[in-house]
């Protein structure tokens, strides 16, 4: 009795050994986390973006860089770098005593022909008639002087032209003989040339020349000194030892091939522009004078009214031309800014080269660098978030308003410059100030999203890892857009789901 019920017992014993073991795993499975050992997340719905990340920095959009737009010497500089000025602030002026003094006497005569035609207007009176009469007088001389003096010089200016570089050309090509050296002062006025022959003579220097064309005639020649030839006031000299025998040279007047040719040209066509030019200015003056003589003691004619209210005019324009030249020799400040560099002090020589720089504090932009192998993912108008290194509290938005056509060359890459705009400017905004930038090339707005690791396989056949019940699942999906801000925007699961990294 007692080895069975011992018998029994461990039967029994048994059984509920293997049924407690059997309860035990039913609960392990039932109660294990299936997500032990994985990261999950939600799909959420949201935006998904393309970036461009670049750095920037601001920088003023208005910078000016002055100079004088005529060179002078610095009478006074009024501001000092750092100085913030505004639009029309004088900075600089040079010295302008001449030009004032100019003025002035341009000041005078618009009096006068004010007076005057108050005066043509008023009538005359045989004290007006006898200054008048003087005017005619002064005026005739004057062109007499005038054209006399013009004469010669333009007279001076044909001689010194055609008596410039004179030299004997030799007609033969393989002439190896020394040129007989030509000197004095050609001063008679035709032009054209002198064909020589030199020949074997009784001289003591063994030639003589025969010479034809502007003068004809002969004469002996020398080795010690000039001889003339013809009376037009031109002298020439052989070189001792040289072989002359029947060598044919010839002169141009004027010598085109002389170095002093142009210049002595420009000088003859200056003198003959001043000519008419003074003459016409004085020619003028006479009939001016003798029109207002004729009309002494009559009533003004329309035409004489129009001159004198012409002369009115040609003198305030002067004036005006003038207060430009003074203007020339000021600067001015063109907007408001800082200035930031001073080149110059009273005294000093101003060229035309810049001595200031403005910096505009109004009106700021932000600059940034696009690499060669980005910039085809950018456009104008695309928009753009800004963190400035000055305030890392605050996200800035703007957008793209210019792309440099050209690239800059770093270390041998192209940049494309790119300037943004920014939506509001904080009022701490100052230039130089370095900003991380990024440019939103692209983005789907409201769409369903997870982290771009919980999507596994090809864009057109994607699946993310999700709970069903206690178990991980795989569910196909749809890439509907992939970012490079670390999301894909998907289709196929609905908002909230709980997905699985692979």
């Amino acid at each position: 009795m007692r080895s069975f019920i011992l018998h029994h017992t461990l039967i029994f014993s048994g059984a509920g050994i293997l049924i407690f073991g059997a309860s035990f795993m039913a609960w392990k499975i039932v109660t294990t986390d299936p997500l032990a050992g994985h990261i999950t997340t939600s799909v959420t719905r949201g935006t998904v973006e393309q970036i461009v990340s670049v750095s920037g920095l601001t920088k003023a959009a208005n910078a000016a860089e002055l100079a004088f737009p005529t060179p002078g010497i610095v009478s006074k500089v009024y501001v000092h770098e750092g100085d913030h000025v505004q639009t029309g602030d004088v900075l600089a002026t040079l010295g302008a005593e001449a030009l004032v003094a100019q003025r002035s006497s341009a000041v005078a005569d618009l009096r006068i022909a004010e007076a005057n035609l108050k005066e043509l207007i008023a009538g005359d009176t045989p004290d007006k008639r006898a200054v008048r009469n003087t005017t005619v007088a002064n005026a005739r001389a004057e062109v007499s002087r005038i054209k006399t003096t013009q004469a010669l010089l333009v007279a001076n200016a044909k001689r010194i032209l055609l008596s410039s570089g004179l030299a004997a050309q030799s007609e033969n090509p393989s002439e190896q003989t020394t040129p007989p050296a030509v000197s004095g002062t050609y001063h008679c006025t035709n032009e054209g040339r002198y064909q020589m022959t030199i020949y074997p003579s009784t001289a003591p220097s063994g030639y003589s020349i025969r010479y034809s064309g502007l003068e004809s005639g002969s004469s002996a020649l020398s080795t010690d000194q000039p001889l003339p030839i013809g009376a037009c006031g031109l002298f020439i000299k052989i070189t001792a030892g040289e072989y002359y025998e029947n060598s044919v040279w010839s002169i141009e007047i004027p010598n085109t091939n002389a170095a002093t040719y142009t210049a002595s040209k420009n000088a003859l066509d200056t003198a003959l522009a001043t000519e008419q030019t003074a003459t016409d200015a004085a020619t003028e003056a006479l009939t001016l004078a003798e029109q207002q003589d004729s009309a002494a003691g009559a009533a003004p004619r329309s035409e004489a009214v129009d001159r004198a209210e012409a002369q009115i005019a040609k003198s305030t324009a002067l004036i005006a031309q003038i207060d430009a030249a003074l203007g020339d020799r000021i600067i001015k400040a063109p907007f408001p800014g800082i200035v930031t560099t001073v080149d110059i002090l009273p005294g000093e020589t101003a060229s035309t080269k810049p001595v200031f720089t403005i910096l505009a504090t109004t009106v700021l932009e932000l600059t940034a660098r696009v690499p060669e192998i980005d910039i085809t993912s950018i456009a104008l108008q695309q928009p753009v978030r800004v963190l400035f290194d000055a305030d890392r509290s605050e996200i800035h938005t703007g957008h793209i308003t210019y792309i440099a056509p050209l690239p800059i060359q770093i270390d041998g890459v192209a940049y494309f410059e790119v300037k943004i705009t920014l939506d509001v400017i904080p009022d701490w905004l100052r230039g130089g100030l370095n900003a991380d930038i990024d440019i939103i090339t692209a983005s789907k707005e409201n769409v369903l999203r997870v982290p771009k690791r919980y999507v596994s396989g090809t864009s057109s056949s994607s699946v993310v890892r999700t709970i069903a019940g206690n178990t991980i699942a795989t569910t196909t999906v749809t890439t509907i857009f992939e970012g490079n801000d670390g999301f894909t925007a998907i289709a196929g699961v609905s908002e909230g789901t709980t997905v699985v990294t692979p």
